[in-house]
């Protein structure tokens, strides 16, 4: 597909305003709004999304489209960026699109606008959602999309093998392969060092089957952190599907005001010969070089990546904290190298924090730690330790 084209792509904003889809920033607004919709599902709606009853959410979401158009007020924000990172993609040119999980039709329908040319095919599990799909298609006047309520693993009785050069999955494998698990780990690199994987790559044997040979695979799921998406990029490369990590990026986001990131993987047929943490450390430092001088701070998976290339480390001091009740623990400490002092905060669940400091500023070492700390030292007590063999396990 690497054909450019020129046409100019529909607007993404006129789109939701077509759709009457509003921008909520809170809980209480987003509530607010679906209730003056629909007060009757939204009654029904609440429990299941707030885990108080178990049921199909989706069957509830998608009883009307109205209301299934508006409970997208609470994803308007994340589904934009998507749609926007999309439009930016100018070598894509595709002739036939799957949507794997299209839900109500509101990303097929848009691909149906933004590539005229294409057939756009949405398959889910979900009857209502199906309806609501199609529903959506014919209030849109739009022809080019088709859509099918289909197990996914009766894909590849119903289409034919190599078929589609471009398949989309937006927030769907976690509910085809069960919940992603946030992994829980200290080290990017220790985590993935046994190239670890999220269940049976029969699912992603099925993409991988249905694509072109020169088709592109794009995945925007609900990974909480870089040892997610690792896990992520070696299932597909069991399935020979090859994350290019140049044309992967991570888009920002708001759910119900609170900010969010999350990243976009590319896959297609071509192996590139990068290994997972090599493509991992160019999606988490692009276009944002790390440089490793004093003064340089760096949050996330960028300091880590900046940690391990400081080299040899002497340990100095650190605090611990355990989470009661939960898994969660954070460690506070404060590392030095031959050139400088490192402030590291991190956590067994995907939080990292660097600064980089003199190696005489001791002193601002430990206000820093002590500020690192006062973030989340409401969540339980910390324990202090001078030694890596007292450190808490």
């Amino acid at each position: 597909m690497p054909i450019e084209t020129k046409q100019r792509k529909p607007s993404i904003s006129a789109y939701y305003k077509t759709l009457g889809i509003k921008e909520c920033k809170s809980k209480r607004g987003f509530w607010k709004h679906v209730t003056e919709v629909d007060s009757v599902l939204a009654e029904d709606l609440e429990p299941l999304i707030s885990r108080k009853k178990q049921g199909n959410l989706y069957e509830v979401k998608n009883e009307t489209l109205p209301f299934s158009l508006a409970v997208e007020s609470w994803t308007k924000s994340f589904h934009h960026s998507f749609l926007t990172w999309i439009n930016r993609q100018k070598h894509f040119k595709p002739k036939r699109i799957l949507e794997i999980g299209c839900d109500n039709g509101l990303l097929a329908c848009w691909y149906a606008t933004s590539f005229p040319d294409a057939e756009i095919v949405g398959i889910d599990q979900s009857e209502n959602g199906i309806r609501c799909a199609q529903e959506l298609a014919n209030q849109l006047d739009i022809t080019n999309v088709s859509f099918y309520q289909i197990d996914f693993l009766e894909l590849k009785e119903r289409f034919l093998i190599n078929s589609f050069d471009l398949i989309i999955s937006v927030r769907t494998f976690h509910e085809i392969m069960g919940p992603l698990f946030i992994p829980k780990y200290w080290s990017l690199l220790d985590c993935l060092k046994e190239n670890p994987t999220y269940g049976d790559c029969l699912y992603l044997q099925t993409v991988d089957d249905l694509l072109t040979d020169d088709g592109t695979y794009l995945s925007c799921e609900r990974f909480e952190n870089p040892a997610d998406v690792g896990k992520w990029a070696n299932s597909l490369k069991q399935a020979n599907l090859h994350v290019q990590w140049d044309d992967c990026d991570i888009i920002d986001y708001h759910e119900l005001g609170t900010k969010k990131r999350t990243p976009i993987i590319v896959a297609t047929k071509r192996e590139t010969g990068i290994t997972t943490i090599e493509g991992l450390e160019q999606l988490y430092t692009k276009d944002y070089p790390l440089v490793y001088e004093a003064g340089k701070s760096y949050s996330g998976a960028k300091a880590e990546f900046a940690y391990h290339r400081l080299g040899e480390k002497t340990f100095k001091s650190g605090h611990s904290l355990c989470v009661p009740n939960q898994w969660y623990v954070f460690r506070f400490e404060i590392w030095e190298t031959s050139d400088f002092l490192l402030v590291y905060s991190y956590g067994n669940m995907g939080h990292r924090h660097l600064d980089i400091l003199p190696s005489v500023a001791n002193l601002d070492a430990q206000l820093l730690i002590e500020e690192a700390m006062g973030q989340y030292q409401h969540l339980g007590p910390t324990v202090q330790y001078d030694r890596l063999e007292d450190r808490p396990k």
